[in-house]
Order: structure tokens, then sequence, then C-alpha cells
């Protein structure tokens, strides 16, 4: 009865955190929006002295750690990195504390770095890094409502026919899928990337979930929308969003991969669900829920999600914020996204844009693989309604950019590198402009959208 009351309770509780908005105050969120907004509303100050005592913490570690070994394997597999991770952990938790405290302001390079569209856009109030602090904290010690209390396994077998026939994945990739549309996309590759180091995915489909499901999230969606001027048209916004992804993941699936082979983590064997003969499909799935709720202790799954987080905030975060903000400084300072977009301007010269509207349209069109929102900063002031729409869509499919989600992958056990990760933002890019072509001609031919 207590395994059953486990995962009904517990499984039903994660599913109302990550996936059911409710009304605070006039807006209707999600719990993780909701507690972000809280903590930026009321206590800022604090939490962003506690991020940069993290941050302190980190680059004293790190640099520790190059010529110290703790007996203790939890806090050497925390702080030991390879030197390109050790070298980026410290220019970033360096960078962090730099803008949060403004330190040599008055120089030259440093106003490039505090430059509110530059680091200033990472870090500090209204910076991405603190909504990611908040995000991962809270989003990571919830996760194991989510997976490690049955509702994975119940999923995976009701959805398993129809999802490994049209994506090649077990059916329970669906949940990352749906924390990453309703959530937030860096959450959905944590918990691909956990699902894989557990067993439940093998290495190819491990690749082909966080890299064709972990799209940022509904509430993101609908701030770009906004920006963009499609508020009242945010589900055919969000539906053209959500159409292109699914026919990009149709694709992904069917690629060769070679690089990512159908292995599971460190050679163990698969914990995925197998459908048989006996009972139907339901009783099935839930006969495998109550198992696995039986085989979770509630405290180690809590311990394992602390865990992570201090994982997360030593090895992620700081890279997060070194990639992303020169990633930025580029976009703002240098001629280099019109440079690599130059193509792109006769490319969608020949798709019917004016000229001087493609040649907003193209630098957009790369820029998201530094942040997420700088297409929309590139585009927002085009007069064309049908080009805002086109790169406000695109700016999602293309999945990673280097300030958040790229980096994440990269760091993630299923095998991308950093030229991975290009490939699949120039695959996705690619592919992408062919299909939004067809659908913003389609809306503006149903006058939903202008030219």
């Amino acid at each position: 009865m207590i395994n059953k009351f486990k995962f009904i309770f517990l499984s039903l509780l994660g599913f109302i955190f990550f996936l059911v908005p409710f009304p605070i105050n006039g807006e209707s969120k999600i719990s993780i929006s909701h507690i972000v907004d809280f903590v930026t509303m009321n206590i800022l100050d604090s939490f962003i002295t506690f991020t940069a005592v993290v941050s302190g913490i980190v680059l004293i570690g790190t640099v520790v750690f190059i010529f110290y070994k703790s007996k203790f394997k939890f806090i050497n597999s925390v702080f030991k990195a390879s030197p390109i991770n050790v070298a980026l952990r410290i220019i970033g938790s360096f960078l962090y504390l730099m803008v949060i405290y403004r330190w040599f302001e008055n120089t030259n390079l440093a106003s490039m770095i505090l430059d509110p569209d530059t680091g200033g856009l990472m870090a500090g109030a209204g910076g991405l890094l603190t909504t990611l602090y908040i995000t991962f904290f809270v989003g990571i010690l919830a996760l194991p409502l989510l997976t490690h209390f049955g509702v994975v396994e119940f999923v995976g077998i009701l959805l398993g026919p129809l999802v490994e026939k049209l994506f090649k994945v077990p059916g329970y990739s669906m949940i990352d899928a749906i924390a990453s549309f309703v959530g937030d996309g860096t959450i959905g590759i944590v918990v691909t990337d956990n699902q894989y180091q557990r067993g439940y995915y093998n290495k190819r489909e491990a690749y082909i979930i966080a890299t064709s499901f972990s799209i940022v999230g509904i509430a993101f969606a609908a701030a770009v929308a906004d920006e963009l001027g499609f508020g009242s048209i945010f589900p055919i916004f969000y539906g053209s969003i959500v159409l292109v992804t699914l026919i990009l993941a149709f694709i992904t699936s069917r690629l060769p991969l070679k690089k990512f082979p159908p292995e599971y983590y460190k050679g163990q064997d698969s914990k995925s669900s197998e459908i048989t003969e006996e009972g139907s499909i339901g009783e099935q799935a839930f006969d495998a829920a109550i198992e696995q709720a039986e085989s979770t202790k509630v405290l180690e799954a809590i311990f394992e999600a602390l865990k992570n987080i201090v994982k997360i905030y030593v090895g992620f975060l700081p890279i997060i914020m070194a990639i992303g903000t020169f990633s930025l400084i580029i976009a703002e300072y240098t001629p280099f996204f019109d440079i690599i977009s130059a193509p792109l301007v006769y490319v969608y010269d020949y798709l019917g844009y004016s000229t001087e509207v493609a040649s907003l349209m193209a630098p957009a069109s790369v820029a998201g693989f530094a942040d997420m929102y700088l297409p929309a900063l590139f585009i927002s002031g085009s007069a064309s309604e049908a080009s805002r729409f086109f790169i406000g869509v695109l700016a999602f499919t293309q999945l990673v950019f280097m300030s958040e989600t790229g980096m994440i992958l990269v760091n993630t056990k299923i095998g991308l590198n950093f030229w991975d990760v290009i490939k699949v933002f120039i695959f996705r890019t690619v592919v992408s402009i062919p299909l939004l072509f067809i659908i913003t001609n389609i809306l503006a031919a149903m006058n939903v959208i202008s030219f």
C-alpha cells in the first residue's frame, strides 16, 4: 500500500510541480517560475550574495584542487576536472564576481564585460545565471519526483510503442520532453543525462532526446513572443515551435549517428521497461511503477539530488558564465555574426524578404548560437511581422545556445563535444529554414501575420 502511495502521490506531486501552471498575483505559471519570481522580488540581494559566495568557493576550490587531492571521492569528483574545464571554471567564477561587484569598471576591457548586454546579461539582477541558480536548485531537488518513483516506467510502457515507432526512443522520454517544453530546456537535458547514466537510455537514445526534445520552456517562449509582438497569437507561435521540433526529432532519429552507438553507460544492463503479453498495457505500466517506487528510498533520492546540485553549481554554471559572456562580447563588439551570416542574406532575399529585412534576419539566424535571447534582440526592430515570427520560432528550434544549453550538453556524460554541438546547431538551422518558410507563408496567406 505504501508503495502505491509513493508512486501515485509523489509522481502526481512531481507532475503538478513541473507541468501544471497556476495563478499567483494574476500570473499563471508553473511552480519553478513562481519560485524564481518570489526570490527575485523578495530576497534577490541575499540570494545574489549567496551565489557570490558559491562562486568564491568554486574559484578557490578549483585552484586548490589543481594541486590537492581529497580522501573523499565525491569532493574529488566535484573539483577535479580536465584542464579546459578547470580554466573555464576559474574564468567563469571570476567573471561572475567581477560583474556582481563591478570590479575594474573604469577600465576599457572591464567595460565590455560589465556591459548590460554582455556580462550584465549573464549575472546580477535579472541575469541569466541568477535564474539558473534558482531553477537548478529547486528543479533538481524536485526531479526525483518525476524520475525515481515510477512515473518514468508508467509512461514508458504506455507510450512506448508509439514513441519508439516515431522517434526510435523509449516512451518515458516524453517525461524529459514535457519537462523541457513546460519547464526549462536545461532541466530536460539534466533529466536525460541522469536517465542515461542510470541505464534507462543507451547513448544513441540519449543523444536523440537531448538534442531533439530539450527545448527552452514555454514560459520563456511566451516572453520572446511578447517581445516580438506575438503575444496575441502565442498558441500559433508555440504550436509552430512544437511542430518543427517534432519533425526535426523524426529526422534526427533516422540519421546514422555513428559516434553515438546504442550502448549503455559504462556497459551496464538496460533498465528499459519491456512490454510483455501478460496483462494489459495499463496493468504492466502500473506494476512496473510500483516496483520502481518500492526500490527507491526518499531520503536517498533527496541526498542524490543535493549532490547533483553541488556538481552543477561547481561544474556547469561557471562554465556557462565564461562561454556566455565571451559569446555576447563577440556579438556586441565585433562584426563576427554579420560576416558568418552573410550568405543567409541572399537566402532570405531569395525567399521573398526585402534586402533590408534579410540583412536583419541573417545575423539573427546565427546569433542564437551565443545566446537564446539574441535573435529576438537582433530582429525586434524589423517592420516585417513574418521575419520576426520566422526568427522567433527559429531561435527555439535551433535548440543549442552556448550561454546555457550548449555547454550543458557538452558537460553531460552522453559524449558530445563542442564541435558536435556546432553540428547540431547547423543541422537544426538548415532544416528549420525551409519548414519555417512554408509555415510562415501559410500564416501570411491566412492573414495571421503580414510580410
